[in-house]
């Protein structure tokens, strides 16, 4: 059985699924890792949040639906774009804007 403060971690690629582990430890938490919805289902209903990969999010749709919506709000989504998840009323999105970089070139011709 999942520890209280574990959380899930569901990423199809492991390099991604070790870094976020990784970076979740350090930080004190336990973590469990899987590749599929599927898998990470039994664990996921004791855990303190599940984090999820956009890639499970496009290879497992009906699943990953059917999982956001038995979340309870305990779910962050990894996704490279807003175009994996549409907006629903049960849900929130929160984005990173990140400053994109100015170059002022000139010219001495």
């Amino acid at each position: 059985m999942v520890a209280r403060r574990s959380i899930v971690v569901v990423a199809a690629h492991q390099g991604l699924r070790q870094s976020v582990a990784f970076a979740l430890d350090v930080e004190g938490y336990s973590t469990e890792s899987y590749d599929s919805l599927r898998k990470a289902e039994a664990s996921c209903r004791e855990a303190l949040c599940a984090i999820l990969d956009n890639d499970i999010l496009r290879s497992e749709p009906q699943a990953a639906a059917q999982f956001l919506s038995n979340r309870g709000g305990r779910a962050i989504l990894l996704v490279d774009g807003l175009s994996a998840l549409q907006q629903r009323v049960d849900n929130t999105t929160l984005t990173k804007r990140s400053p994109v970089p100015t170059c002022s070139a000139r010219s001495t011709a």
